[in-house]
């Protein structure tokens, strides 16, 4: 029989462990965040998601956070199948509701690049990829390349 020692069992309703205490780490305020670093690298732009059995998927990002703008070039789009996916991607500049600025489209939906002419993007703009005519069950990346500004203290 396997013996588990009672410090795993917090959620069972264990008492806790002599002279520990858990607390939750301190927040930082947001007015600490003064400084502006320009040119980062985009970090965090990639996205993905399954293809339907209708063969379309769509699939959104965007910056998050206060301070965080996206200075987008590029994006590579993909799927599982690859270059012999017959599928196409149309990416988009808007919100879910509305897709009103077309920032590229590609017959390579299995894998291609996609060139963007987005000046900037803040917190609540997205970049929509729509897939259509892509494989059952493929999983469809969008990888955003460019460079963001973000807040630091």
């Amino acid at each position: 029989m396997v013996r588990i020692p009672w410090v795993f069992h917090e959620q069972a309703g264990a008492r806790q462990p002599r002279g520990i205490r858990y607390r939750r780490p301190a927040s930082v305020s947001p007015l600490a965040f003064t400084r502006q670093l320009q040119g980062v690298p985009l970090t965090g732009g990639q996205a993905r998601g399954v293809i339907g059995a209708g063969g379309g998927a769509t699939i959104s990002i965007g910056p998050q956070g206060l301070g965080t703008i996206w200075y987008p070039v590029m994006c590579t789009i993909s799927t599982t199948t690859g270059a012999l996916d017959i599928s196409t991607c149309a990416v988009y500049l808007g919100s879910q509701a509305q897709q009103n600025l077309q920032g590229g489209q590609s017959y390579a939906g299995g894998g291609d690049v996609v060139a963007l002419s987005v000046s900037s993007m803040t917190a609540g703009d997205l970049l929509i990829a729509v897939w259509s005519g892509g494989n059952p069950g493929d999983i469809a990346v969008i990888n955003i390349t460019g460079t963001m500004d973000a807040l630091a203290y």
